[in-house]
């Protein structure tokens, strides 16, 4: 986010702002030179901007700036996929604690072995971001690749913040492609608890 003066003036900035951090996602705050930033987006990584940073009053950013931003960024965003994925795999834990399930290990690509309350295994696939059918395909790939005969692998994601059009494309891609079923987060503990091939 550019914190500059007239920030929040706009409700886009606003609302983008507090999408990014309900979604975990980590938000990178450049403080525009002499702006005294608002306290509220102290929760944001922070770089402070100086009038030498800018080719002229109102910029543009000159490149030695906006190079050590896009690494900032880079950094960043690694640390956010990171969290993300991880607050999959917490959310999935506690799940499955809750019947008697459990992750048994993590593997290649990401695979999650899970065991179920009866014994079965299957193989779960975490992704940070809209599920695509390229996802589903990877998984299906790897799932034969790995010899998996522990049921349809699935994928696991967190729906928050995708679009209505997404989510009925999503819908509409679990109907249709068997090889690989898919599961919000939010409904993955009673999903595989009464889970069927």
């Amino acid at each position: 986010m550019l914190d500059t003066p007239s920030y929040f003036d706009s409700k886009w900035t606003r609302d983008e702002l507090v999408r990014a951090l309900t979604m975990g996602i980590l938000v990178l705050r450049l403080v525009w030179p002499k702006h005294q930033p608002n306290r509220s987006t102290d929760i944001a990584e922070t770089i402070y901007l100086e009038p030498d940073d800018l080719a002229g009053p109102d910029g543009p950013i000159r490149d030695c700036k906006a190079n050590q931003i896009v690494l900032f960024v880079e950094s960043l965003r690694t640390r956010s996929i990171a969290a993300r994925y991880l607050s999959i795999i917490g959310r999935l834990r506690a799940d499955l604690l809750k019947f008697d399930g459990e992750i048994e290990g993590i593997g290649t690509h990401h695979a999650v072995s899970i065991r179920l309350p009866d014994d079965r295994r299957i193989c779960a696939y975490p992704i940070t971001g809209v599920p695509t059918a390229k996802n589903l395909n990877e998984i299906a790939d790897n799932a034969i690749s790995h010899g998996q005969q522990n049921g349809v692998p699935v994928l696991l994601y967190d729906h928050i913040g995708i679009h209505s059009g997404w989510s009925k494309h999503l819908e509409w891609l679990d109907d249709n492609i068997k090889t690989v079923r898919m599961m919000k987060i939010t409904e993955a503990g009673w999903s595989l608890a009464a889970y069927e091939d």
